[in-house]
């Protein structure tokens, strides 16, 4: 469920105010005292929920994997609790920066509220205080690989290809690896509409994030136009890791609430706002983007044929086929296949095989360099056979 976890954590702060356990002005040190006289420290509890304590989004062992987010690999399994303290200790704090989505200041929220509570940490925490009054026995936590339910669903990328799975202790009470079901969640959604959940003060806007936008701890409140035309405020948060998407949204005048779980990184805000208020759904051009792999692998298998036709040399020719062999590579990886059917791979690959084709007829008689280009004949080979290893790791 990625971050909808956070509304776990914002129901747990609103909570542990109520205990008297902590308060929202409470600087961060006086919970986590190896933060004392450090910048993190000296950041309050309500800015960790606002989204405005000034730390960057990730602390710096997860923003050091954070490339490792674009092929999907997890930047946040070598983050446990301890090297997360780390990171805060060392972290800078910007009070000029602008409100700013951090994962770091979320995950140092949760793991204070856990030592204000003294508990065994933040899955002991949310299972005394959440899903375990609430009922909601499907909802677990993956620290480790060992600790994924057996039962987990595998996650994809939005074309369709097999994600790898996130793990990750640090970054728990931020939704690193939290596992739930639609049963689980709705029973989540429905209690916050009752009141029955503890910490629903945490709905309540507590700043403005923009027009017709504000936050709570955590959850935020935004305005739809509905299907009648009208203004609809609600409460929501969004969650994604690699390989899923999920969503949670109240209309808590109409009493209602959606809650909507993918197995692909393809966002599912667009189905949550029609089933809630029939707001006709919007890619917002993401669609058009999806279709680049294809233009792209079209334009090398175009260009590999005519320089087989064409050039005077083997290595020219040998360069378009392995630009060609990255283009198919990266549409195969990222092409728009929940929208189309494999065959327009084959049309795509069909230009370059005809072009290997005429390469090896051509082949006999041509030399290997072309005359006055040989330098940058290799090095064009090079770099294309450098794409290819790329484009093939990537995926």
């Amino acid at each position: 469920m990625g971050s909808v976890t956070k509304t776990f954590t914002a129901a747990l702060f609103a909570d542990a105010v109520t205990r008297g356990e902590v308060r929202p002005d409470d600087p961060l040190e006086r919970a986590l005292p190896e933060l004392a006289g450090t910048p993190a420290g000296a950041v309050t509890l309500a800015s960790l929920a606002q989204h405005r304590s000034g730390l960057p989004p990730l602390g710096a062992t997860a923003a050091a994997g954070a490339l490792a987010t674009t092929v999907n690999l997890n930047p946040y399994s070598s983050t446990t609790t301890a090297q997360l303290l780390d990171d805060a200790r060392a972290a800078a704090v910007d009070p000029q920066q602008p409100p700013t989505y951090s994962n770091f200041g979320v995950a140092l929220l949760g793991t204070a509220l856990v030592r204000a509570a003294g508990a065994d940490g933040y899955p002991q925490l949310v299972a005394d205080r959440i899903t375990g009054p609430l009922g909601m026995t499907t909802t677990t936590f993956g620290a480790t690989d060992a600790q994924v339910p057996d039962t987990a669903v595998p996650g994809h990328r939005d074309n369709g290809r097999p994600a790898p799975r996130w793990v990750g202790e640090g970054y728990l009470p931020a939704g690193s690896s939290t596992f739930s079901t639609v049963e689980d969640l709705a029973r989540w959604a429905a209690a916050q509409l009752t009141g029955v959940a503890p910490g629903t003060a945490a709905l309540t806007p507590t700043a403005q994030d923009g027009p017709g936008t504000s936050i709570g701890w955590i959850w935020v409140t935004s305005e739809a136009t509905g299907s009648d035309g009208a203004r609809h405020p609600y409460v929501w948060h969004n969650g994604g890791t690699a390989g899923f998407s999920s969503m949670v949204a109240l209309d808590r005048d109409g009493g209602r609430a959606v809650v909507v779980l993918g197995d692909t990184t393809a966002g599912v805000e667009p189905v949550a706002g029609t089933l809630l208020f029939g707001t006709p759904p919007s890619d917002g051009g993401a669609g058009l983007l999806a279709w680049a792999p294809v233009a792209a692998a079209a334009l090398f298998s175009l260009l590999a044929l005519r320089r087989a036709v064409r050039e005077v040399a083997l290595l020219p020719i040998a360069d378009g086929l392995l630009t060609a062999v990255f283009g198919l590579v990266l549409l195969w990886n990222r092409g728009p296949w929940a929208s189309v059917g494999g065959w327009l791979w084959g049309l795509v690959l069909a230009p370059a095989a005809a072009a290997l084709v005429i390469a090896v007829l051509r082949g006999r008689d041509l030399p290997l360099r072309p005359p006055g280009r040989s330098v940058t004949a290799w090095a064009g080979l090079v770099l294309s056979a450098a794409l290819v290893a790329v484009a093939v790791w990537a995926g």
